[in-house]
C-alpha cells in the first residue's frame, strides 16, 4: 500500500507539473511571441515572465500549479528515500546470525567429519588426511566419491555403536572401514580401541 501511495503521489505531482508548464507557456506566446521563445527555450525565463506578470491571476495560477507539481516530487523523492531507506537497512541487518566459536572444534581423538564424542578410552590419533584428489575422469570420479562416502558411514556407525556399548558391532563397522581405506591411522586406532574395549568389557 505505502508503495502505491507513493507513485500516486509522484504521478500526480509529474501532471501537475506538465500542466503548469505547458498552460504557462500558451500563455506566453499568447501575450508576446519573445515570451513564448525565451519561456521554451532559456533557462529561467519562464521565472522572470512570471515574476513580470504577477498581477496577472491566471499567470499566478499557473505558476501555483507548477509549484505544486513539484512540491509533490520533492516530497514523493524524500518519501520514498525514507520509507524504502528503512527497508534496504532492515534487510541488510537482518540474516542469519552466527554465533562466534560455532566454529570452534572441541578436541576429539577422531576425525572432525563425524559428530560423535570419544570414548574414554580412545587416545589422540594422528591428524585425518582427506583422500587423494579424483582423477579427472568422471569413470573414476564416481566409485571414489562411493568408497569415501562408505567409509565415512562405517565409522561413523561404528562410533555410534561403541557410544552405545555394543562393542561387537562397532567392531564390525571399523573392520569394514579398515578393508575400504587399509592402513587408515583413525581406523586403526577406532579397531585397537574398539577391541580394548570388549576386553574389559569381558574382564568386568
Amino acid at each position: 500500500m505505502p508503495g502505491i501511495a507513493i507513485a500516486l503521489f509522484f504521478i500526480l505531482g509529474l501532471v501537475l507539473s506538465f500542466v503548469g508548464y505547458f498552460w504557462g507557456l500558451v500563455q506566453a506566446f499568447g501575450q508576446e511571441t519573445l515570451w513564448g521563445v525565451l519561456y521554451l527555450l532559456v533557462p529561467f525565463a519562464s521565472l522572470v515572465f512570471y515574476i513580470k506578470n504577477w498581477s496577472n491571476k491566471k499567470i499566478r495560477k499557473t505558476f501555483l500549479i507548477q509549484c505544486a507539481g513539484l512540491l509533490m516530487l520533492l516530497l514523493g523523492g524524500i518519501t520514498t528515500s525514507v520509507f524504502y531507506g528503512k527497508n534496504f537497512v532492515k534487510i541488510s541487518d537482518s540474516g542469519p546470525n552466527v554465533e562466534q566459536g560455532s566454529n570452534e572444534q572441541s578436541p576429539s581423538s577422531f576425525p572432525s567429519d563425524f559428530n560423535t564424542s570419544p570414548s574414554p578410552y580412545q587416545e589422540l590419533s594422528p591428524a585425518f588426511e582427506p583422500f587423494p584428489a579424483a582423477e579427472s575422469s568422471p569413470a573414476s570420479a564416481a566409485p571414489v566419491a562411493a568408497q569415501k562416502d562408505d567409509f565415512k558411514q562405517s565409522m561413523k556407525l561404528g562410533y555410534i555403536y561403541y557410544g552405545q556399548g555394543d562393542y561387537q558391532t562397532a567392531l564390525i563397522n571399523f573392520n569394514r572401514a579398515l578393508q575400504l581405506r587399509p592402513g587408515d591411522a583413525y581406523a586403526v586406532k577406532a579397531v585397537d580401541n574398539t577391541k580394548s574395549a570388549i576386553v574389559q568389557s569381558i574382564v568386568k
